[in-house]
């Protein structure tokens, strides 16, 4: 299985999340889809610190950006995820990557290694958690799951990639056009039971703030300076 991050101006808690894979799972290969809005070299220093890790990387201009408007838990959040693992699925495309692989954000990062063993050991064509988007939302497909992280395997998802761009809550976009979508291709869609929404069951924790994440690395004694 192949890791892939994403980080569009978040270097400092994608490289975290990425220490945290190279310790538990060191000999797993990991990309890092960089998205930039001008130019590659608005992460210079970035990169440096990939090249240390020994992490590939690709860049891509990013097609969307919504200023002062945040995604988080917004209908934004539709191009925000979406762009980015479209952009994943089409450089495993492109790149002839035939195993499966992990697509997870910049700030989700793991403490046990739980999930990825659970998604190493067992075959899949999606594998999802779950994530609820807000109330008071119609048209809610049967499950809706949690975009940070998603396991899938790219030559097996052909007729289900690219997923749609759009303004949409991103739990109900791929809820149909990812999760449904493949049921009714009737591909191996299995559920990932560490990410049950906010209960991570002790693999890492759902959080935005950079000195969490650290509190929770070093209380599993994993390095990140």
């Amino acid at each position: 299985m192949t890791i892939f991050y994403k980080n569009y101006k978040r270097d400092d808690r994608t490289l975290l999340s990425i220490k945290s894979v190279k310790y538990l799972f060191p000999k797993l290969k990991i990309y890092c889809l960089i998205l930039f809005d001008e130019s590659p070299s608005e992460y210079d220093n970035f990169i440096s610190q990939l090249d240390i890790l020994k992490v590939y990387y690709f860049h891509r201009k990013k097609a969307y950006n919504v200023g002062s408007l945040s995604a988080t838990g917004s209908s934004y959040n539709g191009y925000y995820f979406t762009e980015g693992i479209n952009k994943i699925y089409n450089f495993c495309i492109e790149q002839k990557i035939t195993d499966k692989v992990l697509s997870v954000d910049e700030d989700h990062f793991f403490t046990t290694g739980t999930t990825i063993q659970f998604l190493l050991d067992n075959n899949f064509d999606l594998a999802v958690g779950s994530w609820p988007a807000p109330s008071g939302i119609k048209n809610r497909p049967p499950y809706e799951c949690n975009a940070s992280i998603v396991g899938f395997n790219p030559f097996n998802l052909t007729e289900v990639f690219p997923l749609p761009e759009k303004k949409e809550y991103v739990e109900i976009l791929w809820g149909w056009e990812l999760v449904e979508a493949s049921k009714k291709l009737n591909k191996k869609v299995i559920t990932i039971p560490t990410r049950d929404y906010i209960n991570y069951h002790g693999d890492g924790i759902h959080t935005n703030n950079i000195k969490e994440i650290k509190d929770e690395l070093t209380k599993h004694n994993i390095p990140y300076e």
